[in-house]
């Protein structure tokens, strides 16, 4: 996993599903805790968007711990997005904004992209994993039938593949934990490329 220098990294994420997922990797984390704003620029691209996004909070992630005078470990950062054509969805405002993206999703598919970061000092990369996810056909009832668990609640896209919206779901072509919020293959990888330059 890491070499004995860098036997611990920081999430940089409150994200409790990405701590799963570190948690199930066997990582050593400690989570930090900050916001940084989340706006889509002008012109920007879903895919732009989301790897600056990373660069940033690995940036403040840095800035965060170096200001609280904390060991110096490496950030990990992710930012995962649901795009249908070509609109960043985000976290559904109410039940009605994620009405209207269930509406839009069923019978149909849309792409998740979850871009990682990984900081140490003058090492940065930033790796994005992109996957399309393909929905059944819904009527209204039955989305409101989901809707009505509230598990839609503070997920991009208004759902979680990993719990009660997975049942409509026919099939993913990509990453199902990216999907979930952190591909454990590129985690694995850029920590393996750390140790590789550092030393």
């Amino acid at each position: 996993m890491v070499n004995k220098s860098i036997s611990k990294i920081y999430l940089a994420s409150k994200s409790p599903r990405r701590a799963e997922l570190l948690t199930q990797m066997g990582i050593n984390f400690a989570s930090l805790s900050f916001d940084i704003p989340e706006i889509v620029a002008d012109g920007e691209s879903p895919f732009d968007y989301s790897q600056r996004i990373c660069r940033e909070k690995a940036e403040a992630g840095w800035q965060y711990m170096l200001d609280r005078e904390l060991p110096t470990l490496p950030i990990l950062t992710a930012d995962t997005e649901v795009i249908y054509q070509s609109q960043v969805l985000g976290k559904p405002v109410d039940y009605a904004d994620a009405f209207r993206m269930w509406r839009m999703f069923a019978g149909d598919r849309n792409l998740v992209i979850t871009s990682v970061t990984l900081k140490y000092h003058d090492f940065e990369k930033t790796v994005t994993s992109q996957s399309w996810v393909y929905f059944d056909q819904l009527s209204d009832a039955e989305i409101h039938s989901y809707l009505a668990t509230g598990d839609y609640k503070d997920k991009s896209g208004a759902y979680g593949i990993q719990s009660l919206a997975g049942q409509y779901i026919q099939k993913i072509d990509g990453c199902f934990y990216a999907i979930m919020g952190l591909p454990l293959n590129i985690v694995r990888n850029l920590l393996h490329e750390l140790n590789t330059n550092v030393k």
